[in-house]
């Protein structure tokens, strides 16, 4: 995966150099409707033509804006742009989320954020925490000082906001799931109510391995607190069950 990686890494930093060094208009603007159903700017196009260029030799990929393209020994699931009206609209919460899987398990993934260069991996023996700008990787700790949560898809759910402001459990809601969930360990929890796409979460759930985790068709609840977590959980289920 080593060489994997440095490929990520390489094509990650270029999507990076890019998006500083300033947007002509042509990236603002879209260019159709993405295999995920979304709408795809040219930002969108721009990073997946160069992860599908560096990727393609290590197997079939699933795109949120392509599709499914090739084949091979492994399959790469792939969000160019996680947050990319973020990145349209200047705000600074967007990266790309790639998880590579073999036989159906998530074996490796990679987050990154363009916004400060922060990338995250995991693999089936560590999780590290680096920078598109240096070599080093660190170790990723939890953050016991936590105070805010985050809740993806908060504007969608005003009943389980309301529930979670009635429990004092304050929350953001930044727009790009698979990032949000590179960052679980650092907040008190994480909440995703709406359509689950492979794109959006199979790499930050890989991410997200030994917390406490509820997942079903349309939540996810990400936690490394057991409280807070089955308080969070008894909301969303309350949620399902039309309370």
């Amino acid at each position: 995966m080593e060489e994997l990686y440095q490929d990520l890494k390489e094509v990650c930093s270029t999507i990076y150099r890019k998006i500083r060094s300033g947007l002509g208009e042509e990236y603002y603007l879209y260019q159709g409707v993405g295999a995920g159903g979304d709408r795809t700017s040219g930002i969108d196009r721009f990073a997946e033509e160069l992860f599908l260029q560096k990727l393609s030799p290590y197997g079939r990929i699933i795109s949120e804006e392509a599709g499914e393209v090739g084949d091979g020994e492994f399959t790469i699931v792939l969000d160019p742009i996680d947050g990319s009206d973020n990145l349209l609209s200047s705000f600074p919460y967007y990266g790309s989320s790639i998880a590579v899987q073999k036989e159906g398990r998530t074996i490796f993934s990679c987050i990154v954020n363009f916004a400060n260069a922060d990338l995250f991996i995991k693999g089936e023996n560590f999780y590290k925490k680096g920078s598109l700008l240096h070599d080093e990787l660190y170790d990723v700790y939890p953050n016991s000082h936590a105070k805010i949560g985050l809740f993806e898809k908060a504007y969608a759910n005003p009943a389980v906001v309301r529930q979670l402001k009635s429990h004092g459990l304050k929350f953001r809601s930044p727009g790009a799931v698979a990032l949000s969930l590179a960052y679980a360990r650092y907040v008190r929890f994480v909440i995703f109510i709406g359509d689950i796409r492979p794109y959006d979460i199979e790499a930050g759930l890989h991410q997200c391995e030994g917390l406490h985790i509820y997942r079903t068709d349309g939540q996810i609840v990400v936690c490394k607190e057991e409280s807070i977590f089955n308080t969070i959980k008894k909301i969303v289920q309350r949620k399902s069950d039309g309370h």
